[in-house]
């Protein structure tokens, strides 16, 4: 029985598999881009937060993804712009990822599938994009929220299908790997 704080078993597969999807997430990372300075920034980092979250769940990748913000600012250009709000709110977004996603086998031919999964990035995507961040913004660097929707914030409802769409793609190919099946069923 799955509960709100359900770990997974540990195993050092799982643990090496999760290492390697926070290189790739750092490395994805890397090649974001910025439309609107410190406001509007595409990424393709989602893929693998979300592939973490089905192997990690929810109280670990909460754990996970506020620990590799702080690691990952810390090697980066802005180093010496360390902001805690920004590491809480990657944190809760890993929480939703696990929540969602942890051990859940999706199909690109079921419908179920499709209406759970667009749910799953529309709430986390409007959680991050259209809540937590323009707070951030607004508190940390003083850029009113309208003003970030009228300068194109709002852009970001666009990415709702694109993510829906490569959420369902990617997550239903990796199923076809047995590897990846062991990791979400251990004991098959």
């Amino acid at each position: 029985m799955k509960t709100l704080f359900t770990l997974p078993k540990l195993s050092v597969r799982r643990l090496a598999t999760i290492g390697i999807f926070l290189a790739l997430t750092y490395v994805i990372g890397r090649f974001s881009l910025t439309l609107i300075p410190k406001q509007l920034v595409l990424s393709f980092t989602f893929i693998t937060e979300t592939v973490i979250g089905v192997l990690a769940g929810q109280s670990l990748s909460f754990l996970i993804f506020g620990l590799f913000d702080i690691v990952d600012t810390l090697f980066s250009e802005k180093a010496g712009m360390f902001l805690i709000g920004w590491t809480i709110m990657e944190a809760i977004l890993g929480f939703f990822y696990g929540a969602f996603f942890f051990g859940k086998s999706v199909t690109w031919s079921s419908k179920k599938d499709w209406l759970y999964v667009s749910l799953a990035v529309a709430v986390i995507t409007i959680l991050g994009s259209f809540i937590m961040t323009p707070l951030l913004i607004q508190h940390y660097y003083k850029v009113p929220i309208a003003a970030q929707f009228i300068a194109g914030r709002w852009l970001k409802i666009f990415e709702i299908p694109i993510r829906t769409v490569v959420t369902m793609a990617i997550l239903s190919q990796l199923q076809r790997l047995a590897e990846y099946r062991k990791l979400l069923n251990p004991k098959a």
